[in-house]
């Protein structure tokens, strides 16, 4: 394994997570999911953002990028997850200072609909692997060639049952997966996912984020833009001209804290007691609903840098696979 590069990532709907091993040591990168089509960019590249050549085309992609180019669609068979796991791949090459010729052994994360379909998952697979040909690409003006096989596929809401299972492997497990947009339910006995209890929800931060631009709409009259309501969502109130509304802080509380009972609901109307069982929480959507959480359910499991869950796990399964 010294001389393979390892590499998860999770290209998830708001943010793009990757993890490598490579010579016993682990890097991360992580960047916003979101490109745009771009013809001679002259400004310069920002950090976490990525200027992309592919297929004789340029593409911004990542942090530089508005946030009126999130994608809301449910499918990650597109050219912005395709170029987001590539993009995120070069950059593990260089952070570990691998050769560029090195055997990269990959692991993605998907939505578990994606992950339970035969076709979907041959479908998802071919086009991550090109076909098995070689995938040029140029990033920030290096150019890469990568090439891709017997890439592992994993599902959102796997959590990090797979990179901690001594602690799980006599348990039950729930994994409540909050992302940007869709949360993700399923329930393991010890390390075995329960294929009833995997169900997928449009419940993540981009609709929370939909509801309270609606609101602070419907409140103040005002025009919310989807950069708005990325620094809203982050302060936890709306201004305008300079000046907080104080209220607001109340009303998106409210709204933060009613999204993230409908997400209960949803697992209770499908079957969900949440008895006899851990609480294992992950996604980026637990920091921002973190204190709802852990009033609902105080001896949850918030794990550090949720986002990167899903990740953990994937990566295990590589080193269990190529130890």
């Amino acid at each position: 394994m010294e001389n393979k590069l390892l590499i998860a990532v999770d290209a998830g709907k708001y943010q793009t997570k990757a993890i490598a091993k490579y010579k016993g040591m682990t890097y991360l990168t992580t960047f916003r999911t979101k490109l745009q089509q771009v013809d001679r960019l002259g400004v310069d590249i920002q950090h976490n953002s990525y200027l992309v050549n592919y297929g004789n085309r340029d593409y911004l992609l990542g942090d530089m990028v508005g946030e009126n180019h999130v994608d809301y669609t449910l499918s990650k068979s597109s050219l912005l997850h395709q170029l987001s796991i590539y993009t995120a791949i070069t950059q593990l090459i260089k952070k570990t200072q691998a050769p560029k010729d090195v055997e990269i052994n990959l692991a993605i994360t998907v939505p578990i609909n994606t992950f339970k379909d035969t076709i979907q998952k041959n479908d998802f697979k071919n086009l991550i692997e090109n076909s098995l040909m070689p995938i040029k690409i140029s990033v920030n003006q290096e150019v890469y060639t990568i090439q891709l096989k017997n890439t592992i596929l994993t599902f959102e809401g796997v959590g990090e049952v797979y990179s901690n299972m001594d602690t799980v492997k006599n348990r039950n497990t729930i994994v409540i997966d909050i992302g940007g947009l869709n949360t993700t339910l399923c329930t393991f006995r010890g390390i075995n996912p329960q294929v009833d209890t995997m169900i997928l929800a449009n419940l993540g931060i981009n609709v929370l984020k939909s509801k309270i631009g609606k609101a602070l709409n419907d409140r103040y009259g005002q025009a919310v833009s989807s950069d708005d309501l990325e620094m809203v969502i982050r302060n936890g109130y709306f201004s305008n001209r300079g000046i907080i509304f104080k209220d607001s802080k109340a009303m998106i509380d409210d709204i933060k804290r009613v999204h993230f009972q409908e997400i209960i609901q949803f697992a209770q109307s499908n079957g969900y007691t949440f008895n006899m069982a851990d609480m294992h929480f992950v996604g980026g959507g637990s920091i921002t609903l973190r204190h709802y959480i852990k009033k609902e359910f105080p001896n949850a499991t918030i794990f550090n840098n949720p986002q990167y869950s899903n990740c953990q796990s994937s990566l295990k399964i590589l080193e269990v696979k190529h130890g």
